[in-house]
């Protein structure tokens, strides 16, 4: 299937579309997974997206491709491939942070996990890890640690809403593996925010207490 149809479906609903509700073509929904992976690759790094879709298409488009209860697309992380082009399509998230979310969630955090002001968007940036397929228990070691290893430079970005979002998937990790939690108190000792709200959020994930 060309990249070109593949985003255009994915990336081109109508603005305020469901995306529980959202019809994909036979064609992409019966596209292999190691070609929806690539799909997924490219589009992290596609400038073309953000001129050709609205804020909200986008929003719907990466809850599409990023949240199992909408499509199979997720699963391209831990089915697609060997592990060696799992291991890349987890590192290239670091592009989801630092292209969508950085650039369409700008506000400041003023109530962890209440603010509604990205809409479609900013609900998955903040609910990514848990809409996400991927978790301790259906990855490799390996998978584990380049998961980490993401997390760990994302956490640093200078807007609120990547960073809770990393606080928000590390704190689920935390009960599974402890480095999780020593990347949080990395964190916390040279928080890149001085939003204490933010700050105090870190501190609870480090329990694995978190919502």
């Amino acid at each position: 299937m060309k990249y070109e149809l593949w985003r255009q479906d994915v990336f081109g609903q109508a603005v305020g579309t469901d995306p529980v509700d959202a019809e994909l073509t036979l064609e992409t929904y019966s596209c292999p997974k190691a070609e929806s992976f690539d799909h997924i690759d490219r589009a992290l790094v596609d400038n073309e997206i953000h001129s050709l879709y609205s804020k909200d298409q986008i929003g719907i488009g990466l809850t599409l491709i990023y949240s199992n209860s909408c499509s199979d697309l997720p699963y391209c992380y831990v089915e697609a491939g060997d592990e060696q082009r799992r291991l890349a399509g987890i590192t290239n998230l670091i592009h989801l942070y630092h292209n969508f979310f950085a650039r369409y969630c700008a506000q400041t955090v003023n109530s962890i996990g209440n603010d509604q002001n990205d809409g479609r968007m900013g609900f998955i940036c903040y609910m990514f890890w848990d809409e996400f397929v991927l978790y301790p228990g259906n990855a490799t070691a390996k998978m584990v640690d380049a998961t980490l290893q993401m997390m760990d430079a994302a956490i640093y970005s200078d807007n609120e809403n990547c960073i809770v979002s990393v606080i928000h998937g590390l704190g689920h990790w935390v009960p599974d593996t402890a480095a999780a939690a020593e990347i949080l108190r990395n964190w916390l000792r040279k928080p890149s925010t001085e939003n204490t709200q933010i700050i105090d959020y870190a501190r609870q994930a480090t329990t694995g207490c978190i919502l």
